[in-house]
């Protein structure tokens, strides 16, 4: 850092022998002609050294520097005076407002020494203030961490006390507190001359249960049985979780067996009568209860503990009867989904999975311009189930590699059939779900695809849509994944995007052609703010990085004119129309329906608008060209923009 000087001097050409002299040795000088010219200069610089004239108009050397060293303390203050002034300065020099001081003439050497020094001094200052800071932050941060220590000490002593004595799973007492307690209460029964009861609860194939349907499952359920047997317990009694499916319940103070066995019957008729809700599904459960009572079955704790747990293999091995616990009904859940799973199965065998598809709309023209393939399960046995109910459990299973491969051979088909009918190319969108995604031999799937369909994929007629998280998982593996399936063809959007995270340094990266905002930023987008802004900036974003943006669950007019307004490039919902089988989308196909239809509905989507005025026009018969005629044919071949039909073959649509 450069060193400062300010030279304070009324007369120029002592101001010029001292620049000149000072110069030499590197400083950056700065001049002034009084004090106030002095202090004004300060308020701009950060200046290490002061040398001032005693003797100036309106301020004295010493008055000047006496107000530095109020505003500027670090900087050091050197004074030249006369010998008449000296006794001023010298009085100045003991309150600490001057530095040094000069007598006129000065000796050039001593001063220029001096000056070194004064800068050195000055320098040696503002280490120490760095240095004290570093301390005092070092200081501040040892507090922190003793105070943080002391917090963790502290609460490393609760858990081990809690892991000592309580379970972590119920967070009831365990053994070794059950037992510590259990003597007192013999203790206290000894002086009252009064009974002290054990009850030992095991719920029965529990194990079974465990093994069957996984140990989480299992832990819930030994939650839930905690917090129905805590309810039982009386105050002062000691409610205890032994060991897996084994608890303990203390009863002191009783006044004979008998009372002991109706506690235990209570807890029987309580399980039996109300069910267990687990996971929003009703579970009857029963109990099995060994029983040792103080002072006849044992006159210590480990005694009585023993006998009571001895009592319960006992009423096992006597078929549970009145104290016994055994499973009346497994986990409805657990089941349901076994049943689920294996329908699932049979019906990719089956073939009882289909395809529908819901029009995307370009919002400037009005005209569809590509659709999304939605799965469908068409259950002999549920009928229609929609997506929700089964795909979850498709991922789960892995059921979705060979289901999501069907999806895009029947969309790739579906597609062939189209090009057939002379329908230009469109484009139909397949969503991808992470497992299909890490495929090694993706690409040759989609290419095998490809072929068996009679497409071509430079025609771009597939898209992917794929999930935030799915691409910025393994990013450099995804980035591979995706150029080498766009090689192929392929088109990719973010699905939902705005609801998952993602980093635009790689977003950038990726060859997506198009963002499709999630619909619950479009619902009320007309008359919620943060919604419109969040859907404004993804719009932005989109199309400042050169992609499409469509928003999804468009279901009202108004809706559709604020993405218009925003300039959204396309539109999907239920304002156009529902997904729909194949055969009527290729109906909508032929039609060239558009947007231009909203508003003439009664409040109906455009599909709702479009089979009313089309009511007098039934699909049911098909020329065997596989057309549909229709007397406004060559006008909507006009306007579908129908290219390269060939006369006799594709202008009767």
């Amino acid at each position: 850092m450069g060193r400062t000087l300010l030279l304070v001097d009324d007369e120029e050409d002592i101001g010029n022998a001292l620049t000149r002299l000072l110069r030499r040795d590197g400083y950056k000088i700065l001049r002034a002609k009084s004090g106030k010219d002095g202090l004004a200069i300060m308020a701009n610089n950060e200046v290490g050294v002061i040398v001032s004239d005693q003797r100036m108009p309106e301020m004295t050397g010493v008055e000047f520097l006496t107000q530095v060293k109020g505003l500027y303390p670090h900087t050091i203050r050197i004074v030249l005076s006369g010998y008449a002034d000296l006794e001023a300065v010298m009085d100045a020099t003991n309150r600490g407002a001057v530095y040094k001081f000069f007598t006129k003439p000065w000796n050039n050497e001593v001063l220029c020494a001096e000056v070194l020094e004064a800068f050195r001094h000055h320098e040696l200052i503002l280490e120490k203030e760095r240095l004290m800071g570093e301390i005092q932050t070092a200081n501040e941060m040892l507090a922190q961490a003793n105070q943080e220590w002391v917090a963790a000490m502290v609460q490393r002593d609760i858990q081990i006390e809690r892991i000592t004595h309580y379970s972590p799973l119920t967070d009831l007492p365990n053994r070794p507190f059950l037992l510590e307690k259990l003597e007192q209460d013999i203790a206290r029964a000894q002086r009252d001359d009064s009974s002290v009861a054990v009850l030992s609860i095991n719920l029965d194939q529990f194990k079974q249960i465990n093994d069957s349907f996984g140990h989480s499952m299992g832990d819930v359920l030994l939650k839930i049985v905690a917090e129905r047997l805590k309810e039982q317990a009386r105050a002062g009694d000691t409610l205890a979780h032994m060991a897996a499916d084994e608890f303990c319940l203390v009863l002191p103070g009783i006044g004979n067996a008998q009372a002991a066995a109706d506690a235990a019957q209570r807890l029987i008729d309580l399980f039996a009568r109300e069910p267990l809700l687990l996971h929003d599904n009703e579970v009857f459960v029963t109990t099995c209860v060994g029983i040792a009572v103080y002072p006849m079955d044992g006159v210590d704790a480990n005694t009585l503990l023993k006998n009571a747990e001895a009592a319960l293999h006992h009423a096992k091995n006597e078929g549970r009867g009145g104290f016994q616990y055994y499973a009346k009904q497994m986990n409805a859940t657990a089941w349901q989904r076994l049943t689920l799973e294996m329908e699932l199965r049979r019906a990719l065998e089956r073939n009882e999975f289909v395809l529908h598809y819901q029009p995307k709309i370009e919002l400037a023209g009005g005209e569809m311009i590509g659709m999304e393939a939605l799965l469908r399960w068409q259950s002999p046995e549920r009928g229609l189930v929609a997506p929700g109910e089964f795909i979850p459990l498709l991922e789960e299973t892995g059921l979705i590699l060979p289901v999501g491969e069907w999806v895009m051979r029947a969309a790739c088909k579906q597609a062939s059939t189209w090009q057939k009918l002379c329908f230009p190319a469109i484009r139909i969108a397949v969503n991808i779900s992470a497992l299909q995604f890490k495929q090694i031999d993706l690409a040759g799937i989609i290419l095998d695809i490809f072929k068996e369909s009679d497409l071509d994929p430079n025609l771009g007629m597939l898209e992917f849509e794929l999930t935030e998280s799915l691409l910025m998982k393994s990013v450099d593996r995804t980035i591979d994944t995706l150029n080498k399936l766009h090689a192929l063809g392929i088109r990719f959007s973010i699905d939902d995007f705005g609801t998952g995270y993602s980093s635009l340094s790689y977003l950038k990266r990726f060859p997506i052609s198009t963002l499709k905002i999630d619909r619950s930023f479009v619902c009320d987008i007309s008359d919620n703010s943060d919604n419109a802004a969040i859907v404004n900036a993804i719009i932005a974003l989109g199309h400042s990085l050169g992609m499409k943006v469509i928003a999804e669950g468009v279901e009202t007019v108004e809706q559709l004119d604020y993405l218009r307004k925003m300039e959204c490039n396309e539109m999907q919902g239920y304002l156009f129309s529902r997904p729909v089988p194949a055969d009527e989308m290729t109906r909508l196909l032929q039609s060239g329906v558009g947007l231009d239809m909203i508003g003439r509905g009664d409040g109906k989507n455009v599909i709702a608008c479009w089979r009313r005025r089309e009511h007098h026009f039934r699909t049911d018969q098909v020329v065997a060209a596989g057309w549909l005629q229709h007397p406004a044919r060559e006008q909507r071949t006009r306007r579908f923009g129908v290219a390269g039909a060939t006369p006799g073959r594709c202008n009767h649509i």
